[in-house]
């Protein structure tokens, strides 16, 4: 294979399938990224990045880009599905 680069597909253009390919592409692979859906777009639903997730983000060179984006709660509510009753609430801080 002397010459060529390994060409890898990742199916879904979510956030694993994007970081997947970028992170691939930054190390020479030749990536090619396959979605169902006609376009990207925001669906309604939010991402909870934990401290090793923005670690990748920051390797990467995208979690300044992320974090001027992202929504900065001061607390998180859970609750019951059937009654909307607040089941916990905790403060999440800087």
């Amino acid at each position: 294979m002397s010459g060529r680069r390994l060409k890898v597909v990742i199916a879904g253009a979510g956030i694993g399938g994007l970081t997947a390919a970028l992170a691939l592409l930054r190390r020479g692979f030749e990536v090619e990224v396959h979605e169902q859906a006609m376009a990207l777009r925001e669906v309604g639903a939010g991402v909870q990045i934990s401290a090793n997730g923005m670690l990748v983000l920051r390797e990467l060179g995208v979690a300044d880009r992320v974090l001027a984006l992202a929504a900065h709660p001061e607390r998180r509510e859970v609750r019951l599905w059937n009654t909307g009753q607040a089941w916990t609430t905790f403060d999440l801080g800087a």
